[in-house]
């Protein structure tokens, strides 16, 4: 269990979105907190493999050719 202070404004905020989806608010708040977590932990594993493996880089030179707008 964890308990958190918020700003009222925020608090108000989580509690209509909680209400407007007939949802408790600490239903809600978890599964926002597990959403954007998961994401954030997703973006990250994916610039540490980046980083583990990184790739030549493209000049801008070379990406006005790739997309064709050389001239």
């Amino acid at each position: 269990m964890v308990t958190l202070e918020m700003p009222k404004e925020i608090e108000a905020q989580f509690a209509a979105a909680a209400q407007a989806r007939g949802v408790p608010l600490s239903d809600y708040v978890r599964d926002f907190i597990v959403e954007h977590y998961q994401e954030d932990a997703d973006d990250l594993r994916t610039a540490c493999e980046r980083l583990a493996d990184p790739q030549t880089g493209v000049t801008s030179n070379q990406l006005r050719k790739n997309l064709g707008l050389e001239g």
